[in-house]
């Protein structure tokens, strides 16, 4: 009797945990849940934190200061941003031809409002793709100069076929610069428990969580040779994030060559 009443506390037990942490997934449409989507969405594509805006201006400075040694295609540079958002990312591009993707179709809108500003800074804007990282089926092989990486592999369907579309369509020694939010290696940190703990509803705002490590392992065995790679832990004191906000703070970062 007692290993019955035992094995009835736990299916209780797991179905009353399974129906908390489904509860912000069926409220999803509330005003309250979706101001955090629209918080996650807007952090994924303006990366607006100071210690990420200052790795940004570090990693991309080359693209403007002409030291970056990338092939042209046709003669141009050629830059592919993989889930672009509106384009705030733009200020850092030089003069080049420039595809911007994105799996949110209404960034589209944004990116063409965005017209104007791109003729100014003498960026050719070729075309938007609406897409995810792993589906860049319209963008020929050996065609892009270098893939801008910001926020995007958490959208992917499979992270080794998104590597390897990415590697498909660099132009050999292409780079991609890449800029993730990833799994905490710390277990058992209060980090690691929200990663844990938000996943699902992660998921359900299309975002997954990618590995460090498993990042770098997939570009060094794709056929990549990985020049920069660091981590880092950002801090949020201060800063309206909150709830599943909170466990984008460990980010992988760094640059890639296509070999």
């Amino acid at each position: 009797v007692s290993t019955q009443s035992t094995g009835r506390a736990s299916v209780y037990a797991t179905a009353t945990l399974i129906t908390l942490r489904m509860v912000p997934v069926m409220l999803r449409k509330t005003a309250v849940i979706k101001s955090v989507e629209f918080q996650n969405r807007y952090f994924h594509r303006s990366t607006f934190h100071p210690d990420l805006l200052k790795i940004k201006s570090n990693m991309l400075k080359e693209l403007k200061d002409g030291s970056h040694n990338l092939p042209l295609y046709n003669e141009e540079l050629v830059l592919l941003e993989l889930n672009a958002g509106g384009g705030s990312n733009l200020s850092y591009y030089p003069e080049c031809r420039y595809i911007a993707t994105d799996y949110l179709e209404d960034g589209k809108e944004f990116m063409e409002d965005n017209a104007s500003n791109m003729a100014a800074m003498d960026i050719t804007f070729d075309r938007y793709l609406h897409t995810i990282p792993d589906r860049l089926v319209s963008v020929p092989d050996n065609s892009v100069s270098a893939v801008i990486c910001f926020h995007s592999l958490c959208s992917s369907l499979t992270l080794a076929l998104a590597v390897l579309e990415i590697r498909r369509v660099l132009m050999p020694t292409g780079k991609v610069y890449f800029l993730e939010h990833v799994s905490t290696s710390k277990k058992y940190s209060r980090l690691w428990l929200a990663q844990l703990n938000f996943q699902i509803q992660m998921y359900f705002w299309d975002c997954k969580f990618v590995r460090g490590n498993a990042l770098r392992r997939m570009f060094n065995q794709s056929g990549f040779k990985v020049q920069q790679y660091n981590e880092i832990t950002l801090d949020f004191t201060g800063m309206q994030i909150k709830g599943p906000m909170t466990s984008l703070a460990s980010h992988a970062y760094g640059v890639a060559v296509k070999q």
